[in-house]
């Protein structure tokens, strides 16, 4: 039996918010309630991973280094300047292992990715909210006050999720030059970067503070891989490589990223095909008279007014899984939808199209 007083000491961790759910409720259904792909991968591609994979890849441990070698081309920098990392989430976990210590001063958005708000809590740091309001505006003014010499990191997603929201390259070029005068580190979440046009990688030379993570699960399409990685000055980098886990990402996961780079071609004909899906859905809303959140990522909130929970037993009922709204004040009304090619979003439009 656990005694009182080891139940006390960890007690805290009952305010953290994460619910253990079934997994096997998501097969055999279109799952439009991560942000993942929607569609298959290309068949000669997925033959092609199955024809190079070995024994090797099972029995030994990963080697990267060809990973490594390759993203630092296609990102056109140091190799030093790269981590590899178990999705965004490792690439986040590392930061707070470098940067953060119990009590210290971390800015976020809210809402923003909920591994942010777990981490906060995980090491024990002061967070900072930098909310948005009910238009969806986010206080940009007070974020910029917050940037104190006493904060140690500020960190968002950019684009935000579940916002899908952007702050623009001008906004972020005045965050980082007062958060360097300040020695504040800024990690921005570029989770979404493919969907989005904004991009603040250029800005890694110019910006010692910088850090930058992606995902390999969003505009790759690789969710199941759980690979991501994080850019900054080899300066930061070789610190923060430091603290990662021996082996960051499995052997399978670094093939299938490594082939998939090579093939730009597969790539931007899955971006496509998401922008085609995303335009086909916003003109059948705009023909069905629905509201809509304009988004900058791979998801769109849509705006069922007193017909959500009709829309949500429809979904249902066509196996179609979605998700909730933005997660503001006001906008209860919405529902997420991932976005994919016509052919899934079809779907999607034939459920409007009942409800209407």
């Amino acid at each position: 039996m656990i005694s009182k007083s080891l139940l006390k000491k960890y007690s805290w961790i009952d305010n953290i918010f994460r619910v253990r759910g079934p997994l096997n409720t998501r097969f055999n259904k279109l799952r439009l309630d991560k942000n993942e792909r929607v569609s298959n991968l290309e068949k000669n591609f997925f033959n092609l991973i199955k024809k190079k994979l070995k024994h090797e890849h099972f029995t030994t441990y990963p080697e990267t280094e060809n990973l490594y070698n390759l993203l630092a081309k296609k990102l056109k920098i140091s190799k030093n300047s790269l981590v590899l990392t178990a999705g965004a989430d490792g690439a986040l976990r590392l930061c707070f292992d470098l940067f953060v210590k119990p009590k210290d001063k971390v800015i976020t958005l809210s809402p923003t990715f909920a591994m942010v708000d777990i981490y906060v809590k995980l090491f024990k740091s002061r967070q900072i909210k930098i909310k948005y309001n009910k238009n969806l505006e986010l206080n940009y003014d007070k974020l910029l006050r917050s940037i104190k010499s006493n904060v140690s990191l500020l960190i968002f997603a950019n684009p935000n999720s579940p916002t899908g929201t952007i702050l623009n390259n001008q906004q972020i070029l005045k965050i980082l030059k007062k958060a360097k005068q300040k020695g504040v580190i800024v990690v921005i979440d570029e989770a979404y970067e493919g969907f989005s046009e904004y991009t603040a990688l250029p800005l890694i030379k110019k910006f010692s503070n910088l850090i930058i993570t992606r995902t390999f699960s969003k505009s790759f399409g690789l969710a199941g891989c759980r690979a991501g990685y994080l850019v900054s000055q080899p300066y930061l980098a070789t610190k923060l490589f430091k603290f990662k886990p021996m082996y960051e990402i499995n052997s399978i996961a670094a093939l299938t990223v490594f082939e998939l780079l090579k093939n730009d071609k597969l790539i931007k004909k899955y971006l496509k095909d998401t922008k085609q899906g995303k335009q086909y859905l916003i003109k059948k809303l705009k023909l069905l008279n629905y509201n809509f959140l304009k988004s900058y990522a791979n998801f769109i909130h849509i705006n069922f007014k007193n017909k959500k929970k009709i829309a949500e037993k429809l979904f249902e009922k066509e196996n179609i899984l979605v998700k909730g709204g933005p997660g503001v004040a006001g906008f209860e009304k919405y529902l997420r939808i991932t976005l994919g090619p016509i052919k899934q979003m079809n779907k999607v439009v034939k459920i409007l199209n009942k409800i209407r």
